[in-house]
């Protein structure tokens, strides 16, 4: 299969096209290294199998709204009232929504990435982006860089990120991935398949009470219908090393398998939203569930000068 990379602004926002064949990754660099369309030819049409901006317009009118396919770090989901502690310490974030006093996926979901490097093989091709983070005093006060690898083939892809602590001192850190999945229609019409799981209870301002209730609605007999999803499921399976989310439509047998590299300091849940329009559902892997600054469970503590490695990807097929 030849591979090659295409550099294509969309608007002001730097945007790069991986070739796989007739498929197509975009990854907007210039946006939080979001994961903005995947195209893959399906019986003589192009399916789109991620929701994304089409174009600049798009983009600035709702991308403050959905967030779509951006990398969150170093803290997924909501921060409450935008103060968190650590080893004793208290921090102040920044407000940044406002529909609620919460800080909101981390400051790199919409910093413009760099790029590194692009590769390939007979298999696939890689493109390679890294942004770094240089502290903020009051909020959170640790100096880190990231690098992404977007490995992609055609009818799937994966995610690499690689995040390296350049403190003095040790690094709390968790992340997320925010992509919208569509196969073509409304979710009303798909089945959704989760592995064992819990759904995180929450308050009422959204925040996790550290409870959970075992999750069995979605095993993928049923179509999803109206069913409104906002919610965190954590993996059940301490010991397993990779859980997958499966999306169907049983109608022509399209299958989105969204997997991730499970286990200590890696991928420990997902959080699923449908949004109004219904066209698409996010699936996002997270390390932990939302509030991880203040609840600490599942917090990645990295060592001064040290890094950690997480993996996850999608597959397509019929």
């Amino acid at each position: 299969m030849h591979f090659s990379l295409e550099s294509n602004p969309l608007g002001s926002v730097e945007r790069f096209i991986v070739h796989a064949g007739d498929a197509e990754l975009e990854i907007l660099a210039g946006w939080g290294a979001g994961l903005n369309a995947w195209r893959i030819p399906v019986n003589g049409k192009i399916l789109n199998l991620l929701y994304g901006y089409q174009d600049a317009e798009t983009f600035r009118q709702i991308q403050a709204d959905t967030n779509a396919g951006v990398c969150l770090s170093p803290f997924p989901g909501r921060t409450a009232n935008a103060k968190w502690t650590w080893k004793g310490k208290s921090y102040q974030l920044e407000n940044n929504v406002s529909w609620a006093p919460h800080a909101l996926h981390g400051f790199l979901n919409c910093r413009a990435w760099k790029f590194k490097s692009f590769e390939s093989n007979a298999q696939e091709a890689v493109l390679s982006l890294e942004c770094e983070f240089y502290g903020d005093p009051a909020g959170y006060p640790f100096t880190y860089k990231i690098t992404n690898d977007y490995a992609f083939s055609g009818n799937a892809f994966t995610v690499r990120s690689t995040v390296f602590n350049a403190s003095s001192t040790s690094l709390p850190y968790a992340e997320g991935f925010h992509p919208y999945f569509s196969l073509g229609k409304k979710v009303d019409f798909l089945t959704l398949a989760l592995p064992q799981c819990q759904k995180a209870l929450l308050d009422s301002a959204d925040i996790p009470t550290g409870e959970f209730e075992k999750e069995s609605r979605f095993s993928g007999q049923s179509v999803l219908g109206e069913t409104f999803i906002n919610d965190y499921f954590a993996f059940d399976a301490e010991t397993a090393e990779r859980e997958t989310v499966t999306l169907k439509d049983p109608e022509n047998g399209y299958r989105l398998d969204v997997w991730q590299k499970t286990g200590k300091n890696l991928w420990r849940g997902i959080q699923i939203y449908t949004p109004p329009d219904r066209e698409s559902i996010a699936l996002e892997p997270m390390t932990s569930a939302p509030d991880v600054l203040n609840h600490h469970r599942e917090l990645i503590e990295i060592p001064p000068q040290g890094s950690t490695s997480l993996l996850w990807g999608a597959t397509f097929s019929v």
